[in-house]
């Protein structure tokens, strides 16, 4: 199987999101495991399809598909797995009165001046206890936050509380002593020294009410998507989803990431979950690309030569692997790839298009073909492959467990569903 190495989308920056920090709506909260736009762009250019089409994205994440989708007048639908950047990707194709929203928005701030005791105080790392060294919010930040939820809570559009609640959970974050890096949390330099306080909640509150005002004036939502909240192996045999003429999406790789973890205080903040019980039963809904909870162990191993001949490697060095179970991730990983698979053929209609974008994975000091295998498989779900397109080389952090792999290929395999 050959990779296309020259591919026309390669190095130019289009599978991750830097260019959405700049973009209306999109710049609205930045997520960092997403695409850019522009590759949504160029698939609907390549695939031809017309605006009675429907695009669809099982992995939708922060809607970078369903938003661009929407912006430029196309049908489609996402699926996420996690309340909140599913409610992230609902938040930035709402089309709201801006009278409303200006109206309501000084009741916000207004609430956030009286602040509330944040329900959020002493628990686990949210806030200063005694116990602590470190804390994700000072309670001054918290307290404003609450403050300004419990008011968009009364509001009778519901509209404007979504994206007026989404405002006051991007605040908290621009407030927040820690940041995300990679797959964890990182305390900020400095963090103390920051002094973050109900009048830097307001300052940066403020500034994101006067941005998503500007953006719903001038870019209004053309086509909105259906955004369904699910895991995608169960909700994709709803029998109530269209029939899909062209699909972009990228999967959680392959990496050990529990992206629950990486959004627990937004999910937190914004009661998606309410305790440690409902975080850990997220994770079971999610992809098993982690190890991070005790999912059902996978019995399916028919993947091709290449997973094989990577299995082979990955189980004689075992000794070398971070966890014990990453054999048996890995193995999870792919069986779930291939339900995902089967499950879109059965939604595609003819000469439709699947653009997947992964990145390979290195265990045991070996980089693992991620693209390739999926590439290989593709067929046992009656897709044929179109191309491997590399879209760039990742720079990844020396690790012990794979001290010579210095980078990762990312690729987009493009599949077609034929008669």
């Amino acid at each position: 199987m050959q990779l296309n190495t020259n591919f026309f989308l390669g190095n130019l920056g289009i599978s991750n999101a830097v260019d959405t920090v700049n973009l209306p709506r999109h710049r609205w909260y930045y997520y960092k495991e997403g695409f850019s736009p522009t590759l949504v762009e160029q698939a609907i250019e390549s695939s031809k399809i017309n605006k009675n089409d429907v695009i669809l994205d099982p992995f939708n994440g922060s809607g970078t598909t369903t938003l661009t989708a929407s912006l430029n007048g196309y049908k489609s639908i996402g699926i996420e797995v996690n309340p909140f950047t599913a409610f992230l990707s609902k938040s930035k194709i709402q089309n709201v009165d801006i009278t409303t929203f200006k109206n309501n928005r000084q009741k916000i701030l207004d609430r956030v001046e009286k602040g509330a005791v944040s329900p959020l105080r002493g628990f686990s790392t949210f806030s200063e206890t005694k116990n602590l060294d470190k804390w994700l919010f000072n309670s001054d930040v918290l307290d404003s936050f609450a403050g300004g939820w419990k008011a968009s809570e009364k509001l009778q559009s519901s509209e404007t509380r979504q994206i007026l609640q989404l405002a006051l959970i991007i605040s908290a974050m621009q407030n927040c002593n820690a940041t995300r890096d990679g797959k964890c949390l990182r305390y900020r330099d400095n963090w103390k020294k920051n002094g973050y306080n109900k009048e830097t909640f307001l300052t940066a509150l403020d500034k994101v009410f006067s941005m998503i005002v500007e953006d719903s004036e001038h870019y209004p939502i053309l086509e909105k998507p259906q955004i369904l909240t699910g895991d995608a192996r169960s909700v994709l045999s709803n029998k109530n989803i269209e029939n899909f003429k062209l699909c972009i999406t990228s999967p959680p790789y392959l990496n050990t990431f529990d992206y629950t973890d990486i959004y627990r205080p937004e999910l937190f903040l914004g009661q998606f979950v309410k305790n440690r019980e409902e975080l850990y039963n997220l994770r079971l809904e999610t992809i098993r690309s982690h190890i991070q909870a005790k999912w059902e162990n996978p019995y399916c191993s028919n993947f091709g030569e290449l997973y094989k001949s990577s299995m082979e490697h990955i189980s004689n060095h075992e000794n070398e692997l971070m966890h014990k179970r990453i054999p048996l991730m890995v193995q999870a990983y792919f069986e779930d790839m291939l339900n995902i698979l089967k499950q879109l053929r059965s939604k595609a209609e003819k000469n439709t298009q699947l653009w997947f974008v992964v990145s390979n994975s290195a265990y045991a000091d070996k980089e693992i073909p991620v693209d390739l295998i999926i590439a290989e498989m593709a067929g046992l779900a009656n897709w044929k492959l179109k191309e491997v397109g590399v879209l760039r080389d990742i720079k990844r952090r020396k690790t012990k467990h794979s001290p010579s792999i210095n980078t990762l290929r990312e690729s987009v395999i493009i599949l077609k569903a034929g008669k």
